[in-house]
């Protein structure tokens, strides 16, 4: 699952080189040590209807059916779409035409999630070795109220976790499901088939992740956290013994 994430400028170079985001486009947009999905944020999202472009979307897909504010929130109260499992997409009602239709790139520096240890819950942060940005698989909808105003939903798309992920996210096993530059521009591209879609539907390789334990924090208190400090390294000896710094980092 991915409900937290992160979204920095520092090591753009991939992204830059696989022509997903340009120099010019990192003006648009503040970066985030922290996003809480269940605030349903607008994020920079890169569509399939204009790629070359960074727009803003809700975290929170919504169904077309929606024609209200008041539906919107009655909705995202009762259900979760914040994510979406790659598995059920292609015959969800809720999903499946967007997964053919309307898929999307977000924009991501890092995420969170909690491992089980023992009684507790330990929160760590996880990136790519390399610490450059990368992008979740996404879908988008539309919705259209009473008086025309449109908004674009988004949902992550999750797959079962690889072998890293596993030993992180160790009671649901599973992760968001990241895209190689070159993975992204297929993802974007129209007119896919189900076959050529299921193939991107794979989790990255454990050898190009990495992850660290990170200070206990509550959701309520993430938009008071937006620093650097909440994906610093943190010890918890009480918790792993004597274990080393590079022990507790995977």
């Amino acid at each position: 699952m991915c409900f937290y994430y992160a979204i920095t400028k520092k090591g753009i170079n991939a992204l830059v080189k696989g022509k997903i985001i340009r120099n010019d486009q990192l003006s648009l947009f503040d970066e985030k040590y922290i996003v809480n999905g269940f605030d349903h944020p607008f994020m920079p999202v890169i569509t399939d209807e204009s790629p070359e472009s960074i727009n803003f979307l809700k975290w929170g897909f919504l169904p077309s059916t929606i024609d209200s504010v008041e539906q919107a929130n009655d909705f995202l109260g009762k259900y979760n779409t914040l994510n979406a499992k790659s598995e059920e997409v292609n015959s969800s009602h809720l999903y499946e035409e967007s997964f053919y239709n309307r898929r999307c790139l977000v924009l991501c520096s890092g995420f969170f999630e909690w491992r089980k240890v023992k009684k507790e819950k330990v929160p760590y942060y996880i990136s790519l070795k390399d610490d450059e940005m990368f992008v979740f698989a996404g879908i988008w909808n539309e919705t259209t109220d009473g008086r025309g105003h449109k908004t674009r939903t988004f949902s992550v798309l999750t797959i079962e976790a690889n072998e890293l992920m596993a030993k992180v996210h160790n009671t649901k096993i599973r992760m968001p499901l990241i895209l190689s530059p070159d993975d992204a521009q297929k993802w974007l591209q129209k007119g896919l088939d189900k076959e050529t879609l299921n193939s991107l539907l794979k989790p990255i390789p454990s050898e190009k992740l990495k992850a660290h334990t990170i200070k206990k924090f509550l959701p309520a208190q993430a938009k008071n956290l937006n620093t650097s400090d909440i994906i610093a390294y943190y010890s918890y000896p009480e918790i792993f013994g004597l274990m080393s710094e590079q022990e507790t980092m995977l």
